[in-house]
């Protein structure tokens, strides 16, 4: 190819080696790299539900990440860089507009607690832990863990494909039975009505926020 029209690799090579990148270097390098993007669409996401438009505005947001923050990649060739970062934001953007429940904030950090202590149990023991042991352990009653067990899947998983999505599990979860096992200073139950009440400020702090940045604000 003439030096007139350099390829991706070439181009890349520049972008990995020059102290100071143009913008014109970098619109030239995404200009070459978008078929990557089409490719990721077309073998990943083609019965997601979504337009093809759609999920490009999402994806390109990845590759735009990719071009501009190539040095993160850690020795990963630019493609496999770039695919990751592209299937990111789709899946980000299909979880965050599928219309799946949403679970708030102190959930997720149960479930994390909960990880957390399995591991340690299982080191200090060498062996996983009943559901008694892990309830003692995390001071919160068996029937209140199994509530949190029946937000783990819907929390971590959403279906790319558009009609097996329709059977993603939705559970309903009763907050009310998530309590402490044995009385403490600062019971379990009273925690998670601090942190909802945190959640709805954060919720219209983002609210406010976005308000601030939508398209045609001053």
């Amino acid at each position: 190819m003439s030096n007139d029209h350099p390829s991706l690799d070439e181009l890349l090579g520049k972008l990995a080696s020059e102290e100071e990148t143009t913008s014109h270097l970098r619109e030239d390098v995404l200009r070459l790299a978008t078929p990557i993007l089409d490719a990721v669409i077309d073998g990943t996401f083609t019965t997601s539900g979504f337009s093809r438009d759609e999920l490009f505005r999402a994806g390109y947001l990845g590759l735009l990440n990719a071009v501009h923050n190539f040095d993160l990649a850690h020795g990963k060739p630019f493609r496999e860089y770039a695919e990751n970062l592209i299937k990111g934001e789709i899946r980000q953007h299909i979880r965050d507009h599928a219309g799946k429940p949403s679970f708030p904030g102190w959930m997720r950090s149960l479930n994390r607690q909960l990880e957390a202590t399995e591991a340690r149990l299982l080191r200090e023991k060498g062996e996983l832990p009943t559901l008694a042991e892990l309830a003692a352990a995390v001071n919160i009653t068996e029937e209140g863990i199994a509530e949190i067990f029946k937000a783990r899947e819907a929390l971590s998983y959403v279906s790319l494909d558009a009609a097996q999505r329709e059977n993603d599990p939705v559970p309903e979860v009763d907050t009310a039975r998530i309590r402490s096992v044995r009385p403490e200073a600062f019971p379990i139950e009273i925690r998670i009505k601090i942190a909802s009440a945190l959640e709805k400020l954060a919720d219209l702090q983002q609210t406010l926020c976005q308000s601030l940045f939508k398209p045609g604000t001053p």
